[in-house]
């Protein structure tokens, strides 16, 4: 009987709870977590707010800097503190809802929900005059009833692109602001967090981030990136995509995390390559360079970024698209280099590797092709046809005229000869003759 009841209400917490926080949160189903039209801008944005230590300083850097952010503040403290939301507003910062009083969504029923929503969109309302047009579930949890209620309310339900974990104990701002330069991109949707009073901030924690932000500012600027206002972020026009297209980027999405596989960066843009952290499965082989590549050895594997090979298959005619994919690779070999010469996670790597159907001319560029397995062949070819479908629109075509010529083969370097070819500066020169 309580095994019965058990499962029965782990059942319902899953469809109640689980479920929309999962459709949410890497689905990104009815929210949005980055902009894809972002024309080389992003949004910066403050959780947990208004606080009487810590929001004045935010609001100081802003200034300085002359940047916009959009603050999603709690009801409750701010009715404790109506005078920063109108500072934060009449400085040209948006007021964005964070709910009443930063409750786990999980544990509340509907009329909870609503209260909560409803409640604070009225403070914000009596303070600013406008009703907030965007909210933020806290710690981006989810119900059944959150996921449509506030759409219901008339507001977007934004969350971010990833997290700064400023808010932990072992948070520095050294730590912040790398994990924020790292990773940031393109119509990228940062957070912050400016209160330290809400359940799993540790004490103190904001005025890390407080050391952190200017660095952030200024190294965004460096890379050309505009901070611009969270809905005119959201409203810019992205790509147009199929609805496969847009299927697929939330899969992706979602595999990408799973399984540890990262975007590498050039001043804030990702390049063709995205890379893992691996042991190599494959037999012992021996490189050109003298290199011997043995299972169990730490390799970096290499997978394509999809959006990026979108814009390379240009040409119906695989030859050239060789060639536009040698070029990028090219200059995308440089980056990388330099990415992992800085990266300490993948110091002891012995290679770099990667299945692909697009080899031709990788030997012009530091690759060895060997043959696979005919299982693990004819999985590559599947997955790789699969996405030349789905990324370009004759891709069909291509793949049924010159299937016999899309063989998978398995690319390696090793990362001696990588870094002879392309860590140094003065390679550039010579990959671009």
């Amino acid at each position: 009987m309580a095994e019965t009841m058990f499962k029965t209400l782990a059942f319902l917490l899953s469809i109640y709870a689980l479920i929309p926080t999962a459709l949410a949160r890497f689905f990104h189903f009815g929210v949005k977590s980055r902009a894809p039209g972002g024309a080389g801008r992003v949004a910066i944005t403050f959780d947990d707010g208004p606080d009487p230590r810590y929001t004045p300083q935010v609001l100081n850097i802003l200034r300085e800097f002359k940047v916009k952010a959009c603050f999603f503040i709690l009801g409750r403290k701010a009715q404790a503190h109506p005078e920063l939301v109108a500072r934060i507003h009449r400085e040209g910062h948006e007021v964005a809802s964070h709910g009443y009083s930063h409750h786990i969504s999980w544990l509340l029923g509907p009329r909870g929900i609503r209260r909560e929503v409803q409640r604070a969109a009225s403070v914000i309302t009596q303070i600013t005059g406008e009703p907030p047009s965007l909210y933020r579930p806290p710690w981006g949890l989810f119900n059944l009833y959150s996921l449509f209620l506030s759409r219901l309310h008339g507001q977007q339900v934004v969350l971010w692109s990833f997290m700064s974990w400023d808010w932990g104990r072992r948070a520095t701002p050294e730590s912040i602001a790398q994990k924020v330069l790292s990773r940031v991109t393109d119509g990228a949707i940062l957070v912050f967090h400016d209160s330290d009073d809400v359940p799993g901030a540790a004490p103190g924690a904001p005025g890390k981030m407080l050391c952190a932000l200017p660095t952030i500012l200024t190294e965004l600027k460096k890379r050309q990136l505009e901070i611009a206002p969270l809905r005119e972020l959201l409203c810019a026009p992205g790509p147009k995509k199929s609805l496969l297209q847009r299927l697929w980027s939330r899969w992706e999405k979602l595999v990408l995390r799973l399984f540890r596989i990262e975007d590498v960066l050039d001043e804030g843009k990702p390049i063709m390559f995205r890379i893992a952290l691996r042991k190599y499965r494959g037999k012992t082989r021996e490189l050109p360079d003298g290199a011997i590549l043995r299972r169990g050895d730490l390799i970096g594997e290499l997978h394509m970024h999809n959006e990026m090979l979108q814009n390379i298959c240009d040409s119906a005619d695989p030859v050239r698209l060789a060639a536009a994919a040698k070029k990028t690779a090219r200059q995308a070999l440089i980056v990388l280099a330099r990415w992992l010469a800085e990266n300490p996670r993948y110091q002891n790597i012995k290679a770099v590797a990667g299945l692909s159907i697009l080899h031709r001319g990788s030997q012009l560029v530091g690759f060895s092709a060997y043959e696979v397995s005919p299982l693990l062949s004819r999985a590559a070819m599947w997955y790789e046809c699969l996405l030349l479908m789905i990324f370009h629109p004759a891709g069909k075509s291509r793949v049924q005229r010159h299937a016999k010529k899309l063989k998978p083969r398995l690319l390696i370097m090793s990362k001696e000869e990588l870094f002879k070819r392309y860590l140094n500066a003065d390679n550039k020169d010579k990959v671009d003759k």
